[in-house]
């Protein structure tokens, strides 16, 4: 526990030193406060632990209790040791219930003192520990959710690891459905904020008259209804990540008290007069082409060059289908524990409409047709008819027909690995895999006009790669 700053605040100068010499002698810094608002405005120098006096009290009339709340609402976690006066309990239950560490009752031991700073600091210094592990198995759960082996994807997965580390405003551009806050979620939990909160809010579906009190919060008496105090999404994002989905929905007014805040991280509540400063991460994210609302006036200039730091632009599913497979497979494991029977896979004309579908809605409309369709099977296996007719519309007709259990579609080799009906093993079919990369080249192709540049797109690989794959199948 050595160089650990412990926090005393009593009024009592003769318990202030005795305390203070206890504490060194333990190995621990000492700084004493004879105001409960003094020690509040010193609170930014992280300390360990506070050991907190109920009868101290502030210049301004700060009690124990209206301390213990401001911390609270400030989200500072420490653990605070309470002392109360002997039949003072019900202050010290009051105190527990704020968040109090634990409460001792005068006069205090030094050993016990001691003893339960020690357990308070360690147990503090666990659940720290606990949150980071908790931190990495959502960061792991979250890099699962976002799947795909397009280039596409590969780049998003570089850019999250290049901006992760350093706190600068994140900005994700990208249609409905792409995974923008996935892609914020991963950011989040790969940055030094993972242990925070991690606070999205939807500036599209907040009324523009409750937009500052959602954001800033606000005082009890501050407007019509506001019978009590309440923290905004800035105070309960300290220390985390604040995602803004759908940005460019953000009123005018609003987005000039944004501006203020990203200057210095610093507001004040709706009918309130105090600074509150917070230390997170901005992400923002909308499907709007932002540069075009500025040019119309109806997103400021500087708003948008504080907030687009590192943009980073989600691909649509159209722009990588070759990912498709996975992500079919990936939405049969993720629901598979919900249907009553075992599914684990999708026939081969199946996956042809999958493929040759324009994806409008992108990935959230993808597993919503596989959860739809595993609803509707009654088979292991998702059939054509399980589709929607719009999706079986795009199902080939005289290429591919015969089923090849196209399912668990796993890497191997740079080969596509599945499990065919008849072996119910895994065998790799790598014919029938260069049969359909052939017939999608072609079809790419041909709607693209044999504009190379375009098809790669489209197929959600690079220029030089679809170069080679024309090379290979002789195609032209």
């Amino acid at each position: 526990v050595s160089d650990e700053l412990v926090f005393i605040v009593d009024q009592n100068e003769a318990v202030c030193k005795q305390v203070t010499g206890w504490l060194k002698e333990a190995g621990f810094q000492a700084k004493t406060f004879d105001d409960t608002e003094l020690c509040l405005n010193m609170i930014d120098q992280r300390p360990s632990a506070v050991c907190l006096d109920m009868n101290t009290t502030g210049t301004s009339g700060l009690s124990g209790l209206e301390f213990l709340k401001r911390l609270r609402l400030a989200n500072r976690d420490i653990p605070i040791m309470v002392i109360t006066e002997n039949g003072e309990l019900n202050s010290a239950v009051e105190a527990m219930k704020l968040g109090a560490f634990d409460y001792m009752v005068k006069p205090v031991e030094k050993m016990r003192l001691i003893t339960n700073i020690q357990h308070a600091i360690e147990m503090h210094t666990m659940v720290h520990k606990i949150d980071r592990l908790r931190g990495e198995m959502q960061k792991t759960h979250v890099y699962k959710s976002i799947v795909g082996q397009s280039e596409a994807i590969q780049r998003i997965f570089t850019q999250i690891e290049e901006v992760a580390e350093i706190n600068i405003n994140v900005f994700i551009h990208g249609e409905s459905g792409t995974g923008k806050e996935l892609v914020a979620k991963a950011i989040h939990y790969s940055s030094a904020y993972k242990a925070g909160p991690f606070i999205a809010i939807n500036c599209g579906a907040i009324p523009e008259s409750l937009q500052e009190s959602e954001f800033f919060g606000h005082e009890k008496g501050s407007f019509t209804g506001a019978d009590h105090s309440r923290i905004g999404k800035l105070e309960y994002a300290n220390n985390g990540s604040l995602l803004l989905d759908e940005v460019g929905e953000m009123s005018q007014e609003m987005q000039v008290k944004l501006l203020r805040f990203l200057q210095d991280k610093t507001f004040e509540r709706v009918g309130g007069n105090k600074k509150i400063n917070v230390d997170l991460r901005i992400i923002s994210a909308t499907n709007r082409k932002l540069e075009q609302e500025v040019a119309s006036g109806k997103f400021r200039a500087d708003l948008y060059y504080r907030l687009v730091v590192y943009p980073i632009t989600m691909p649509a599913l159209r722009e990588r289908k070759q990912d498709i497979p996975l992500l079919v497979n990936h939405f049969l494991k993720k629901y598979k524990n919900e249907m009553p029977k075992i599914i684990t896979t999708v026939s081969s004309p199946v996956m042809e409409a999958l493929m040759r579908y324009d994806w409008q809605g992108n990935v959230r409309q993808l597993e919503n047709v596989i959860y739809r369709a595993m609803v509707a099977t009654r088979t292991e296996t998702i059939e054509i008819e399980n589709l929607s007719s719009e999706i079986q519309q795009h199902r080939a007709h005289g290429s591919i027909t015969q089923d090849h259990g196209l399912h668990q579609p796993t890497t191997q080799a740079g080969t596509m690995v599945f499990a065919t009906p008849e072996s119910k093993t895994s065998v790799t079919t790598t014919a029938t895999i260069q049969e359909m990369e052939k017939h999608a080249l072609v079809e790419a192709l041909q709607i693209s006009g044999g504009n190379i540049e375009q098809a790669a797109k489209s197929l959600g690989i690079s220029r030089a790669t679809c170069y080679r794959k024309i090379k290979k199948y002789q195609i032209g």
